[in-house]
């Protein structure tokens, strides 16, 4: 590899005053984030499918660690998906036509489409029941995935040019889905544990989106529409955490320079919850949990 709601939330009361799930308000609609402990994290731009993250934990068994990102337009767009059903357990599409789909395997299956100039993809699989798709787009696009011990699924769509974007899986039955339409946007989803879940889309320019997530049953979206957005959502790992691929490559995520905590400390995380939506330019994000069944939306707009 070569290159590798603060301002506005409504909190849904059920009987005895706890939260059912914590949500962005009606004053930035149609935009909505909602985190949901132990079942969801969800980011939409403007209702449409579009610039749209989704990280569903249906707690069904089977396909439940459902993963989807779609970034871009109509006329201009990128769509991941993992575990829709045992037909569609891994899928990457692009509007331009290009399209690969897995399905449900019990060994392991990768499918790596590429439509353009000098882009690179690997695939690393080491166990069984893992499912991964590429699709790529463009020119001089990255990506990898990583993916260890079972169950595993992960999708990747790239479109545009010179976009960096890497899945690393280790554990039992994550998933992760990411979407990138644009100009050297970087994506990374790092999972260490059972049953996380998490979704990335990407619109624009030099965006950066980075999810860390251990223990189990996490659940993360974040969207970004425009240029030089950055967003760190990190479950267990404090304020910065690696995880290499199988091959040794190196993959990590920090926080977003000119934010900084005291007393964030990786450790166990389980149950937690958090959405991110960043429209326009230059916005900054962090959301670092630690402990158990904690949930946070964050919204940011510049005009």
């Amino acid at each position: 590899m070569k290159r590798l709601l603060l301002t506005s939330t409504a909190l849904v009361l059920t009987a005895g005053m706890a939260f059912a799930q914590t949500a962005t308000g009606p004053g930035v609609n149609p935009s909505n984030a909602t985190a949901n402990s132990n079942n969801s994290a969800t980011a939409n731009q403007d209702g449409t499918i579009f610039n749209e993250s989704l990280a569903l934990d249906s707690a069904g068994g089977g396909n439940d660690e459902e993963a989807s990102g779609t970034a871009g337009t109509a006329g201009n767009g990128a769509r991941a998906r993992v575990n829709l059903s045992n037909a569609v357990t891994a899928q990457g599409q692009t509007t331009g036509g290009v399209s690969a789909t897995v399905q449900q395997q019990t060994a392991n299956a990768n499918l790596q489409f590429q439509v353009g100039n000098l882009n690179q993809s690997v695939n690393l699989q080491s166990g069984v029941r893992q499912e991964s798709a590429t699709v790529q787009e463009g020119n001089e696009n990255d990506a990898i995935i990583s993916q260890t011990q079972a169950g595993n699924e992960a999708a990747i769509a790239q479109r545009g040019n010179l976009n960096v974007n890497a899945i690393i899986q280790n554990g039992v039955d994550n998933g992760a889905a990411s979407a990138q339409v644009g100009l050297s946007n970087v994506s990374t989803i790092l999972q260490d544990g059972n049953h996380n879940i998490a979704a990335h889309s990407q619109f624009g320019e030099n965006n950066a989106a980075m999810t860390f997530q251990n223990n189990g049953d996490n659940t993360a979206a974040q969207v970004q529409v425009g240029n030089d957005n950055k967003s760190l959502i990190s479950q267990g790992g404090g304020d910065g955490a690696n995880l290499p691929a199988i091959d040794g490559t190196p993959a990590s995520v920090m926080i977003p320079a000119g934010l900084s905590v005291t007393g964030a400390l990786p450790g166990a995380a389980s149950l937690n919850s958090a959405a991110s939506i960043q429209l326009g330019n230059s916005n900054l994000s962090a959301i670092i949990q630690q402990g158990s069944g904690n949930e946070a939306v964050n919204y940011q707009k510049t005009p």
